[in-house]
């Protein structure tokens, strides 16, 4: 699958408005400059208007730019996954004089400015006919908009934090894209290995509460991946996702006479059978209990569905270990008429994951695009131990799904064995 990414510059990589305007004032004090440079009048009509030297006041604008730090990162990370484009409203001339200012040419395989773009959509639409999709970054979208296989993204396409200061991660997740609408292809969406995993939760369970029944509680279960070889092995298990259309997967493809799936809350589950020797929380899956109380209730709840000595199994990335900001890709086939390119975002703030997922589909000849997101919240250990309290206590820490102790700064992942009380 060809995959072009475009970028505007102005706005995008320099402050460019903010440096124009500072510019304006700078030889002009009446305050209508701005109005009339925010209204979209030529800046040449501006110098007019008020009787300014263009060269100087863009002499001077030059030496007011600023870089735009968080973009330049991303566009950094980015290229490394795919060639970058320029596409740019600018005079060739005066682009050249930004790009050498602050050091970025090297970033984009092409570049293109005003003289050859002339229109920038339709320049952008033709772009697009050599691609399966063309995406385009700039400043001036306010929301992703597609037209066929051209995709206008604005530059600020990542959520905002402060909107979940009081509400739970796990009301956004509900209503993930992968958990709803692209549920049935799931499995080829994230990067994983069932079987390795499932191999490390046998291997826990039984080293921990040897000899108990084999029962599982699977919380926020997924497709069931897990549950259906643990089911295989003859553990019976019951599943539980607050998505109705993962449930559905997994009746569909983990179908097992060993494993039970049905939607539901794990911070309101109330089941009959309160005697599951096993729990389990798999793939970052809790940290969506981003409230500190969302997770008091989940250990609560799970307590009331075990017995003294049972096992609950956390699992998660181990976020402080990450890079700050990650931006990769996948690549994924089901071995016939369907394809799926996955580019992926991760920025981390302090104790906060933030992921933004975009989805590029051919299924049997039908281009498809979605755009996805998420927020995680990271638990350390003594948060975690803190919470759990009185219900469980952790007995084990480990990095990784080889069972390799445990470094906050080195190890893939933080897998917390707790024991209930």
């Amino acid at each position: 699958m060809k995959i072009t990414i475009a970028f505007d510059f102005h706005d995008i990589f320099v402050d460019a408005k903010t440096a124009w305007i500072q510019a304006f004032l700078h030889f002009c004090q009446d305050p209508n400059i701005e109005a009339d440079y925010n209204s979209g009048m030529p800046k040449k009509e501006i110098c007019r208007k008020y009787a300014l030297s263009y060269p100087e006041v863009e002499d001077f604008y030059r030496t007011l730019l600023r870089p735009i730090p968080q973009n330049i990162e991303f566009a950094e990370k980015l290229s490394a996954v795919y060639p970058l484009v320029l596409v740019s409203m600018a005079r060739g001339d005066r682009l050249q004089k930004d790009l050498e200012k602050t050091g970025l040419a090297h970033l984009f395989s092409q570049i293109y400015a005003k003289e050859q773009v002339v229109d920038r959509k339709t320049f952008l639409r033709q772009l697009a006919r050599n691609s399966d999709w063309l995406v385009f970054f700039n400043h001036d979208s306010t929301e992703i908009t597609r037209e066929g296989n051209f995709i206008c993204i604005p530059i600020h396409f990542e959520g905002n934090l402060s909107d979940y200061s009081q509400v739970s991660f796990t009301e956004h997740a509900r209503n993930k894209i992968l958990y709803n609408e692209l549920s049935g292809h799931y499995m080829q969406a994230i990067a994983n290995d069932t079987k390795s995993e499932t191999s490390f939760l046998k291997s826990v369970f039984q080293q921990y509460f040897p000899g108990a029944e084999k029962k599982v509680l699977d919380c926020c279960c997924g497709v069931g991946r897990h549950d259906y070889q643990l089911a295989q092995d003859g553990y019976r298990v019951t599943g539980i996702d607050i998505a109705p259309p993962q449930v559905e997967t997994a009746r569909r493809i983990h179908n097992h006479p060993n494993a039970v799936y049905m939607v539901g809350d794990v911070r309101a589950i109330d089941l009959p059978e309160k005697d599951f020797s096993y729990a389990m929380c798999m793939w970052t899956t809790y940290n969506y209990l981003s409230q500190e109380r969302d997770l008091q209730k989940f250990f609560r709840c799970v307590y009331a569905h075990q017995p003294k000595g049972g096992i609950l199994v956390l699992d998660a990335k181990n976020i402080p270990a990450l890079d700050k900001r990650r931006v990769y890709r996948r690549s994924r086939t089901d071995g016939s008429s369907y394809q799926m390119e996955l580019l992926i975002n991760k920025r981390i703030l302090g104790s906060i994951q933030n992921s933004q997922y975009f989805y590029f589909i051919n299924d049997a000849g039908q281009p498809q695009f979605y755009f996805d997101e998420e927020f995680v919240r990271f638990y350390d250990l003594d948060e975690l131990s803190a919470l759990a309290r009185p219900c469980y206590e952790i007995i084990g820490v480990y990095g990784d799904f080889d069972q390799s102790s445990y470094h906050p700064a080195e190890s893939n992942r933080f897998i917390t064995i707790m024991r209930r009380l």
